[in-house]
């Protein structure tokens, strides 16, 4: 009886993962988790100057400029580039929202990985809260959150692909950094 039992709850379960499983509709795992070219011209970049929206939040990099004096920073990364983003993000919803301190992170080797993405370094700018930084904000319907944000760029690097938050991918900028 038990053994019937066992061998009755163990096809039960097998049934239940197969049910579950992923219909891949005889797609190799490799081959559905690369984008068709058809998918991969349906992603957006924008560019320094254009408006991106996103559910609530209308976003858009106003210019970019290197930071020459790396004195701003504690603990500057030798060898590597800093830019300032100057970014300003409006509520276009009917209601209230809030927008993070650091709305942009830098995209590298196609995703968002915290290895070789960055997040913004205004922490690492001594005196953190100097005129015009980007801050957290609450936004009313219809306001906007104004500033800058600093990243750290690798050596050599110029042409920089951003993305708004690093859980959606839905918001891409490129841009060249002079």
């Amino acid at each position: 009886m038990k053994k019937t039992l066992f061998l009755f709850l163990s096809l039960l379960l097998i049934l239940t993962f197969a049910a579950c499983g992923e219909k891949d509709d005889g797609k190799s795992p490799s081959d559905s988790s690369v984008p068709t070219e058809a998918e991969a011209d349906e992603i957006r970049y924008y560019g320094i100057g254009e408006a991106a929206e996103y559910e609530e939040y209308r976003i858009t990099i106003n210019k970019v400029e290197r930071v020459d004096d790396t004195s701003i920073f504690w603990n500057p990364k030798e060898g590597y580039s800093y830019i300032k983003v100057y970014v300003t993000v409006e509520n276009i919803d009917a209601e209230a929202v809030s927008v993070d301190e650091s709305p942009l992170c830098i995209v590298r080797d196609g995703d968002y990985n915290a290895e070789l993405s960055d997040y913004s370094r205004n922490a690492d700018v001594i005196n953190y809260l100097q005129d015009g930084i980007f801050e957290a904000a609450y936004l009313d319907p219809g306001a906007t959150e104004s500033g800058w944000l600093t990243f750290q760029i690798e050596p050599g690097e110029k042409e920089l692909i951003m993305k708004y938050d690093q859980l959606f991918d839905t918001v891409f900028f490129r841009f060249t950094v002079e």
